[in-house]
């Protein structure tokens, strides 16, 4: 562990301690954001976890080497890292000793998955914060970043997107895209097949629907208003009147929200909403 960035890191004169306590003092005026540094050589894992988070109050930047990693630290002082396996100038233990040294308090995450089980039998010795499955599960793995946030109820996370293969919607817009086509919602019906789309495979009773989807403003039980946004849900979605294979009516029970193979008819696309 010799060479230029490590003498240039243990400087305590150094530029990178210079800025890096500049951006110290800068990050507490914006505790609403947090700055996270990953660290991975897999552009496939980067590109999913960056695509996840996006839209989310975390600015991410990426890097393939740990020694360079080390410098873009002493630059940037995120408020955690995330390390996954990588090759360089520095091992991922190195990178993790040599920064754990230096700042006990910055959260490091390991991703540990195939091929990383070195780095996660010793990640905890050398100081890691915490060890999670990679690939990286974005929900949880949002959750635990703002858990480490230095003000943590400062930062307002966004409802993830849900994605389930042909159906993706939105985590706070109402929008979803149907085999990759861009479809406007309103309101309720964006509602609606968000409480549909996250509970997909189960049944839900028509009670259950209109108190989680309109809740307070739950209409009277003998309400068609829940008929109604199905219905119109169905034709967005493009499924079968007579034998619809999205929204199925389980007789007795409730609705359950599948996706079928593809092979439905596509959804008017220019339909308003209404």
């Amino acid at each position: 562990m010799t060479g230029s960035p490590i003498q240039a890191w243990e400087s305590d004169n150094s530029q990178f301690h210079v800025r890096r306590r500049a951006c110290l003092a800068a990050r507490e005026r914006a505790p609403d954001r947090l700055a996270v540094l990953v660290i991975d050589h897999d552009t496939d894992i980067l590109h999913d976890l960056t695509t996840a988070l996006a839209g989310q109050p975390i600015e991410i930047r990426t890097c393939p080497d740990p020694a360079e990693a080390l410098l873009i630290v002493g630059r940037t002082c995120p408020d955690a890292v995330i390390l996954g396996p990588a090759t360089g100038r520095l091992s991922p233990t190195d990178f993790l000793t040599i920064l754990r040294a230096d700042d006990p308090a910055v959260p490091i995450i390991v991703g540990a998955g195939a091929g990383s089980g070195e780095l996660a039998a010793t990640a905890t010795e050398l100081g890691a914060t915490m060890v999670v499955p990679r690939p990286y599960r974005a929900v949880e793995l949002l959750t635990l970043l703002r858990s480490l946030a230095p003000q943590p109820d400062h930062v307002e996370l966004r409802p993830m997107a849900i994605d389930l293969g042909r159906l993706r919607i939105d985590g706070a817009v109402p929008q979803m895209w149907l085999d990759g086509v861009h479809i406007d919602l309103p309101p309720m019906e964006f509602l609606l097949i968000r409480y549909f789309a996250e509970r997909a495979g189960s049944v839900v009773t028509r009670r259950e629907l209109l108190r989680g989807v309109w809740g307070e403003r739950n209409p009277p039980g003998k309400s068609n208003t829940l008929t109604v946004h199905i219905m119109r849900l169905r034709k967005r979605l493009g499924d079968d009147e007579h034998n619809p294979q999205w929204i199925k009516a389980i007789r007795g029970l409730g609705y359950q929200f599948l996706v079928p193979h593809v092979g439905s008819r596509s959804p008017d696309v220019h339909q308003t909403c209404s």
